[in-house]
């Protein structure tokens, strides 16, 4: 009998965890500046650029797409930022703080041209496919 227990308790913790698993990456979010979608297009070839001495205010936030390709926020969800460095590929966690919003010019004006921006979801359901922002 003990060892029927035993395997019904495994049984049903893998199928928890497993049914855990199933809720990764749920929710597809996209980087923001000034509720504008950084990225050029929502596919999985669409690139992340952005100017030197751009302004406004970054958000990591779920997005409805359009018809028109337009997107829609869905509301701001928390984030951290690294910056890689152009020359050596090294990452360097920007900050030990979790945002909801930052101002772009905090963190840009860290950055050189041809370093990148790389943006962390703190939810393990939200997907963000384009997290890397190269700055020009």
């Amino acid at each position: 009998m003990q060892v029927f227990k035993a395997m019904l308790f495994l049984l049903c913790l893998s199928a928890a965890l497993v049914a855990k698993g199933q809720n990764d990456f749920t929710n597809c979010t996209a980087v923001l500046l000034n509720n504008k979608m950084v990225v050029n297009e929502y596919t999985p070839s669409g690139k992340c650029e952005l100017a030197i001495d751009a302004k406004g205010v970054f958000t990591v936030q779920p997005v409805s797409l359009g018809e028109n390709g337009s997107a829609d926020p869905q509301g701001k969800h928390r984030f951290k930022i690294a910056i890689r460095d152009f020359n050596t590929k090294t990452m360097i966690s920007f900050s030990e703080q979790t945002y909801m919003e930052i101002d772009a010019s905090k963190v840009l004006s860290q950055c050189r041209k041809g370093d990148s921006i790389v943006f962390i979801t703190m939810d393990r359901h939200l997907a963000l496919p384009h997290n890397e922002v190269l700055v020009k």
